[in-house]
């Protein structure tokens, strides 16, 4: 399957600036099939692009996809690939020998690959499969060790505040039922109990009952907003000068940290407005975005996953 790059006429255009550096380290820190890469790369005025990219994935078969894809390219002599959580970019380029960077992008949450792919129980395609969730498939922990081993009150938190579902309290009463009878091990068991769960009038709308418990689950297996805020600011700690981080979010707890952690390294100084500064804290970045870059109308029609998607960008002073 082709899958489309959200907004990926914005993300070429951020990095137009790449092509004319002499030689450029560019770091897609979630590849995924690579094509946002892809994209900056072939954009480059030159033959064969200045930039060196670096694409980093915790998910192998993402690993494995992108190579193929960008292989396909002829673009395989300008990229590595690394096995790993973004998160560790330091060490990740302390591994590489590399000092710095020129550009950086973050395309945050499931990829439309993850998605499509029932077997990995992300989605409600295929009721049979087990409940997993994990981005990394390496790591142990699973979808199934959140709904079967945590908490009452911990399952409530999460699908409330990670889920945003309304109906969170009545979802973690019957999880937590149903699991001392038996252990929920497949979607079709999850979504069971969400069946019972949510009032049918609620079942029918445009986004699956299920989407919201779903999402929350797997943010928490795969632990996607622990040490985002660290990222970012170990991200613009090694970008170089005039260079720029993007991140494209789409769930709102994300683009809350996003935007948060943005606005705190553009102004560090936390000194009394009305007193003269004295912490001498200086912003090395600059916000491009003072809103996000939203999907428009026509890219939305022809990739729905867009729509929720919310693109903001720095630039390192």
């Amino acid at each position: 399957m082709n899958h489309i790059p959200v907004l990926e006429k914005e993300i070429v255009h951020t990095f137009s600036y790449l092509s004319n550096l002499k030689c450029g380290i560019f770091v897609d820190g979630t590849a995924g099939a690579g094509n946002h890469s892809i994209a900056i790369a072939r954009s480059d005025k030159n033959r064969r692009p200045r930039a060196e990219f670096i694409a980093i994935d915790k998910d192998e078969s993402a690993i494995k996809l992108s190579k193929r894809n960008i292989k396909k390219e002829g673009l395989s002599d300008c990229f590595k690939f690394v096995h790993d959580d973004f998160k560790n970019i330091k060490s990740i380029l302390e591994k590489a020998e590399v000092d710095r960077i020129d550009g950086a992008l973050l395309d945050l949450g499931v990829s439309s690959m993850q998605l499509d792919d029932s077997s990995r129980g992300f989605s409600f395609k295929n009721t049979d499969v087990d409940l997993d969730m994990r981005m990394d498939q390496s790591q142990t922990f699973s979808a199934k060790d959140v709904v079967n081993g945590y908490s009452k009150f911990d399952l409530l938190k999460i699908i409330r505040d990670y889920g945003e579902e309304k109906h969170a309290k009545r979802i973690t009463d019957n999880i937590v039922v149903s699991r001392k009878e038996n252990p929920i091990k497949t979607v079709g068991d999850l979504l069971k109990i969400l069946e019972q769960s949510i009032p049918k009038k609620e079942q029918f709308g445009k986004i699956h009952y299920a989407t919201r418990t779903f999402q929350a689950i797997r943010i928490e297996t795969n632990s996607e907003l622990d040490r985002l805020r660290e990222a970012i600011i170990d991200f613009c700690d090694v970008l170089s000068s005039g260079s720029k981080l993007a991140i494209i979010s789409f769930h709102s707890l994300e683009d809350r940290i996003v935007k948060q952690t943005f606005f705190d390294l553009a102004n560090p100084c936390k000194c009394p407005r009305e007193m003269p500064c004295i912490c001498n804290k200086k912003t090395s970045i600059r916000i491009i975005t003072r809103k996000p870059i939203i999907a428009s109308d026509k890219e939305i029609k022809n990739n729905p996953r867009s729509r929720s998607a919310k693109l903001r960008i720095i630039e390192k002073i």
